[in-house]
């Protein structure tokens, strides 16, 4: 039989399995139209397609035992105390068969995994024991478990294994519509599984969607330990490569590490480098690299040899189909543009760390890979990213983005006092009475968030951005805790909190209660807000029809006068973001631009309510294709960031990353480069 390299093996193995699939005169003509293109590799495949007919003539593949041949005569047989049912499974290594026990004692349903006989005495059989001893040792709620084992009476071997009836993780995901946090959630089960693996001295080698199962009751499986290897074993070491066909180790190419491909030492980073793949595909809907490489020998190059797309860039890159991309966001319970912005940053780099092509670059452990993914979802800084203020400080507003907000609130109260002054002189009597309301309305918001951070958060005490929220809320139930008009403003605020701590749920029920209570206040500014950011809210959680109609009746609320400029600014970028979820892009453009005509001529005009507006303005841009606009806008906003000295924040990143993308999509990557590089640099130095 012919000797191979593994790397080799791994680029002609999909030829030949799609070879042995035809008939004769169908393999003849495959490969007479291959053989134009890659001679080479026909005249290898023609060699290893003789090899095969051999061995099958002297009888290598054939047996008469029943067992050796799948679905036929065994429904219906018994082994010891089951009796097996139907064919579930039909592979390389042998036959799985739902099965059921026979002795009364309990119901239970099994798989049973028979060896095919062909495989008898030869290298299968030896990785058909070490999957039950391998099994044997493993006792995990997310890996499936090993009941028993034997050897049939005509000398076929078998494993009884806990049957899972359920769906590969990534159908699963994609059924449910599950969202990143969720999906990130479930991917923790499986490095709890993979982590016991690990701490008994056992390497899967071969984790991808397939072999990860989610039952109907949301738990997960971990499968197929058949070609596991205990790290203890000196088998496939770079100092034994297997180079014969029947030597090769069987592996998944798209999932597997390039210490795999190149026969290399496989170690626990084999799998680390396998969940990296496997989040990517979770998180994106797409495989790093076989959106690029559908040839085998070019997708095991790009394994070796290329660097990943960011997950963050794979959901919206430019030359997919605009439908495929939005239904591949829809199935993750957003939008593309949203789902790149969660992906940015964090997940981009826990996932390239688990993919990095040296293993000692890699996360030393499933573990560690684990603790960094529960760092994020806590919104605490990951160890994978280099340490800087900045992040920590942005990490830090994430989580206490509460208390940061109502503490602003009381920041805003005092330039409220200094705004107040200065439009007395720019505006008539009228002008200066509003003013003198604001600054009332403003000392009341102040004196209320005085109270919720001082007395009712005790200083060394220490308490959760949702616990505070809860506290204000309690403060605010209280008859004397604040008029009716700043009670709804201050619940429209501990909503939008909510919101920023994607508590959905919560952030409906909080802002729906403002609601109610607006309807009965005799300011029409008060109830326009309680609409529009409801309106906002809901666009998120999916109610559209109900969004549109209370962006258009906070609207309806405000008369053109100045003194409602606030709250038309407001709902007009609420009402933006209801038109984008709606998938009417003209319209979310139309509604920004409205705003940005109404902050220009309002005498409550500020920079900071400026680089907002315009911001969003050019974001709505980008997101409906009018990437030249795009592209104009983000340079004034940049202009305006560095004007308030402000373009070495996060926000100074998202703005050169979002200005990168449209230039990338205007065919001007030099320039979209150096904003990608500027925008790292921002980071690093913090």
């Amino acid at each position: 039989m012919s000797s191979l390299s593994p790397e080799r093996w791994q680029i002609l193995s999909p030829y030949l399995d799609k070879g042995l699939e035809l008939t004769d005169e169908e393999r003849a003509a495959w490969l007479a139209a291959l053989r134009s293109e890659n001679p080479a590799l026909v005249e290898e495949l023609e060699v290893l397609l003789r090899e095969h007919c051999i061995v099958r003539e002297e009888g290598f593949l054939e047996s008469s035992d029943s067992l050796s041949r799948p679905g036929v005569g065994l429904s219906g047989q018994t082994l010891g105390v089951y009796s097996l049912l139907t064919q579930v499974g039909q592979g390389g290594m042998g036959s799985v068969w739902l099965a059921e026990r026979n002795d009364g004692r309990f119901e239970r349903k099994v798989a049973v995994k028979f060896l095919n006989l062909a495989l008898m005495g030869k290298s299968g059989e030896k990785r058909f024991r070490r999957e039950g001893s391998i099994l044997g040792r493993l006792t995990h709620p997310h890996i499936a478990e090993l009941f028993d084992s034997g050897v049939t009476s005509t000398g076929q071997p078998y494993l009884v294994l806990e049957y899972v009836e359920g769906e590969h993780i990534d159908r699963y995901c994609d059924r449910k519509e599950l969202d990143v946090k969720t999906r990130i959630r479930l991917f923790l089960d499986v490095l709890s599984a993979v982590a016991h693996a690990h701490s008994n001295l056992v390497v899967h080698r071969d984790l991808k969607p397939s072999n990860v199962l989610v039952r109907n009751d949301g738990q997960v499986k971990l499968l197929d330990f058949g070609i596991a290897k205990l790290t203890a074993d000196e088998e496939g070491t770079a100092d034994n490569p297997l180079l014969t066909l029947e030597g090769v180790r069987p592996l998944t190419p798209e999932c597997a590490a390039p210490e795999q491909l190149q026969g290399g030492v496989i170690t626990t980073s084999t799998d680390v480098y396998a969940l990296g793949v496997l989040l990517y595909v979770l998180l994106t809907g797409r495989h790093p690299v076989r959106a690029t490489s559908e040839c085998p020998a070019e997708l095991v190059k790009a394994v070796i040899e290329k660097e990943p797309m960011r997950p963050s860039d794979a959901v919206i890159q430019a030359q997919a189909q605009p439908e495929t991309t939005y239904e591949n966001a829809a199935r993750r319970a957003t939008t593309p543009d949203k789902l790149s912005r969660l992906l940015r940053g964090d997940l981009d780099t826990i996932i390239a760390k688990a993919m990095k092509k040296s293993p000692a670059d890699r996360y030393a452990s499933a573990t560690a890979m684990a603790d960094d993914l529960r760092r994020y979802l806590r919104n605490q800084p990951i160890h994978a990213r280099p340490d800087s203020f900045a992040y920590r400080a942005a990490k830090f507003v994430r989580r206490n983005s509460a208390a940061v907000a109502l503490t602003t609130l009381a920041m805003i109260a005092i330039a409220g006092g200094v705004l107040g002054t200065l439009i007395q002189t720019r505006t008539a009597r009228t002008q200066r009475d509003l003013a003198l309301q604001q600054l009332l309305r403003r000392q009341a918001v102040s004196d209320f968030n005085e109270f919720l951070l001082s007395d009712a958060a005790p200083t060394g005490k220490p308490f959760t951005v949702n616990e505070l929220l809860r506290r204000a809320e309690k403060i605010l139930a209280q008859p004397h805790a604040a008029s009716d008009s700043n009670r709804v403003e201050l619940l429209v605020s501990i909503g939008d909190q909510y919101s920023t701590q994607d508590d959905d749920v919560e952030a409906r029920r909080v802002l729906e209660r403002a609601y109610k209570l607006s309807r009965v206040l005799p300011e029409p500014a008060r109830r326009a807000e309680a609409s529009c950011v409801l309106a906002g809210s809901l666009a998120r959680d999916g109610d559209l029809a109900r969004a549109e109609a209370l962006f258009q009746e906070g609207m309806h609320e405000l008369s053109s006068g100045p003194q409602y400029d606030l709250e038309r600014i407001l709902c007009l970028r609420r009402g933006s973001e209801v038109a984008q979820e709606r998938g009417e892009a003209r319209e979310g453009i139309a509604r920004m631009e409205s705003a940005q005509e109404a902050l220009n001529r309002s005498p409550f005009y500020s920079d900071v309510q400026e680089l907002r507006v315009s911001m969003e303005l050019a974001e709505a841009y980008r997101m409906a294709g009018k990437n030249q606009q795009a592209a104009s806008k983000f340079e004034q906003v940049f202009q305006l960031l560095v004007a308030l000295g402000r373009e070495e924040t996060q926000s100074a990143v998202a703005i050169f990353n979002d200005w990168a993308l449209a230039l990338d999509r205007l065919g001007r990557p030099l320039e979209a480069q150096r904003l990608y590089l500027r925008a790292i640099e921002v980071s690093r130095v913090g």
